[in-house]
């Protein structure tokens, strides 16, 4: 992978991981507040504040102490948030005329906690209101509860808003010393943020399975449409097209002279039918297997005692089912791979040159796209087996499936990208001019 695409690549993945992660957060505390640490402390900031209005001149000093406490924090964060502003403009402009620039960049941090002191300010005043000792003509223009606590409320969520505007800068720092280090500070954050921002009294532990399984899967298959890309477009760079190349070239070398190299050459394919014969008895096998722990009733399917995720029958169905799929898979492509390559072990003995000028007859081409769809169609045999690897290890919760797909991700980037690729660049050319 070039260097100079990670940036175009890695960046806007993190941010939209990340801005992913904020609108389902959103979205939970909205729909299900006592869920979310900031729901739940939203609905206790009403009962406080009903609690210290009930008698403003015995608890006045102390809501006022509370919401001085908040101003503080909100006033540490914008300070330290102007300051880097400032930092940042001199170091863009590096001392000159950029008094403009400076001061966009500090409006535009320093917002979130300003309103944030704005709303804590007003607070403190009219928490003392005592509402409920105003006589009857002035009740209409009286704060109630509701409002002061609306009021508190809005000043934590602009802080929360300003706190996440930090929290955005930390993988946008990391991005000066390059794209990766940016893109895993995304993953980290959303990590981190979601074990901060999910309440752990509400069965949190089961919505693992929601994200970290979707999300190792995605990185599944967004490597393997990338490795798809390279070796369609740089087939020399990859080691499936270094491979495929030279089997046409082996193919055209067989054929030359079929009477000389033809059990070679039915010999060679033999030891790559066993292999897909091999992987598609394992597969068939395994598929029964779990056929039959699929249908051999709720008690002998309590697997996961220790399973640190969802834990219901209906999940551990899904997940017999999804390695089911897999291996069936598996079974129908190495299938597909053992019919081409007996059909190739007869079409690479046929003497196309002794053979009169036929429409009909098989030529080198022909017999060398024949024995790499065997190969390529082995290849997804063998990449469904790696899928169903990290779909057993979801058997033992989503955190073990998803570090199992980044370790497969990483060891498969080693052995599918090839850093030998110049050799085979000459037999590559010949190979295009003899077709």
């Amino acid at each position: 992978m070039e260097k100079q695409v990670l940036d175009y690549v890695l960046v806007p993945v993190g941010l939209i991981f990340m801005i992913a992660y904020h609108l389902w957060l959103l979205h939970r505390i909205l729909k299900h507040p006592s869920h979310t640490v900031i729901g739940i402390n939203s609905i206790n900031r009403q009962f406080w504040v009903r609690a210290m209005m009930e008698d403003p001149s015995k608890n006045g000093v102390l809501a006022v102490q509370t919401l001085r406490n908040n101003i503080m924090a909100s006033t540490l964060l914008a300070s330290t948030a102007i300051m880097l502003s400032s930092l940042i403009a001199v170091l863009m402009t590096g001392g000159s005329k950029g008094g403009g620039s400076i001061s966009s960049h500090i409006y535009g941090n320093r917002t979130e906690f300003c309103l944030s002191i704005k709303y804590y300010s007003h607070a403190s005043i009219l928490i003392n209101v005592p509402y409920k000792k105003l006589d009857s003509s002035n009740s209409r223009h009286c704060v109630t509860a509701e409002y002061v606590g609306r009021t508190v409320n809005r000043g934590s969520y602009f802080w929360s808003l300003g706190l996440r505007a930090f929290y955005f800068s930390f993988p946008l720092f990391l991005w000066i010393f390059g794209p990766i280090p940016m893109f895993l500070s995304c993953v980290f954050l959303v990590f981190m943020l979601y074990f901060l921002d999910v309440s752990s009294d509400f069965g949190w532990k089961e919505i693992l399975d929601y994200v970290l399984v979707p999300l190792g899967l995605l990185i599944m298959v967004a490597y393997h449409l990338w490795l798809l890309q390279r070796i369609l477009k740089h087939p020399t760079h990859t080691v499936i097209g270094i491979n495929s190349i030279n089997r046409r070239l082996w193919v055209l070398a067989r054929m030359e002279e079929s009477s000389q190299n033809g059990v070679l050459a039915v010999q060679t394919l033999r030891n790559n039918i066993m292999a897909s014969t091999l992987l598609a008895s394992t597969a068939i096998m395994l598929s029964s297997l779990i056929a039959v722990l699929m249908t051999g009733g709720s008690n002998g399917r309590s697997v996961g005692f220790h399973v640190y995720g969802d834990k219901s029958e209906f999940c551990l169905s899904i997940k017999f089912f999804s390695i089911l799929v897999c291996f069936m898979v598996a079974f129908l492509f190495n299938v597909q791979s053992i019919r081409y390559y007996s059909h190739a072990s007869i079409l690479i003995n046929v003497p196309y040159k002794k053979l009169d000028s036929s429409r009909h007859c098989a030529t080198a081409e022909y017999v060398g796209r024949t024995v790499n769809r065997g190969s390529y169609f082995w290849s997804l045999g063998l990449r469904a087996f790696y899928f169903s690897f990290s779909l057993f290890l979801w058997i033992f919760g989503p955190i073990p499936m998803f570090l199992c797909c980044i370790f497969l991700v990483i060891m498969l980037y080693f052995l599918d990208v090839s850093s030998d690729f110049g050799w085979v660049a000459p037999a590559d050319e010949n190979n295009q001019q003899t077709a």
